[in-house]
């Protein structure tokens, strides 16, 4: 296992040092073309791929399909040879396909492996609805940034409805009870406007 996912994760970390501004964008799979929330991930990635960033995802059906093509739409409108749709696509027993939408794809057989190379290089995590999986990611990537193993990043969770719960439980079960410091890394968005604002104010701070 140890040399398998080192033939995973130095090609992987290599191919994604050629590209800048990556946006990491999770969600479940099993969100339907027909929703409105499909609907809304394909506008924000192609808004966000307008402003000169990459998307990248994990590859597959539901929300991953819907940033991928709104980066693929953004492309093809605006005619911008800087922005690139990635997939890190993974084997399941239930084999994941993966969508048409990815330029560059990725494979990876381990869960543990890909989630670092998400981590590599983004410049901003969008966590739309999901299961399990989505939530594995975002915690991942929120134990990674609060405990300094990776540089601050801002979490968005896209969705004000859908996280609400989430974010107020946060509050209540953990941070009234002194269980984690603060929420500091997490900000509820509902429109790409929002998170344009948001990625735009994190960039002022940062300089």
């Amino acid at each position: 296992m140890k040399d398998f996912c080192v033939d995973e994760i130095t090609p992987s970390f290599k191919e994604l040092e050629h590209y800048s501004n990556v946006i990491t964008i999770f969600g479940g799979a099993r969100i339907p073309k027909e929703s409105k929330v499909y609907r809304k991930v394909r506008k924000l990635a192609r808004k966000l791929g307008k402003e000169g960033y990459s998307i990248m995802t994990g590859g597959g059906p539901g929300i991953m399909e819907a940033a991928n093509w709104g980066l693929m739409q953004a492309k093809k409108q605006t005619q911008r040879g800087d922005i690139y749709s990635i997939g890190l696509n993974i084997q399941l027993p239930c084999e994941q396909k993966l969508n048409p939408y990815v330029e560059i794809p990725l494979t990876f057989e381990y869960f543990f492996s890909r989630k670092l190379v998400f981590a590599y290089n983004s410049t901003a995590f969008i966590v739309a609805e999901g299961g399990f999986g989505t939530l594995d990611e975002l915690f991942e990537v929120i134990v990674l940034i609060t405990t300094g193993k990776h540089k601050p990043t801002p979490i968005i969770l896209y969705g004000k409805k859908f996280w609400g719960g989430l974010v107020a439980w946060l509050k209540q079960e953990l941070l009234q009870k002194d269980l984690i410091e603060d929420l500091d890394c997490i900000t509820l968005a509902h429109s790409p406007k929002e998170v344009l604002k948001i990625l735009k104010d994190f960039k002022v701070q940062a300089c």
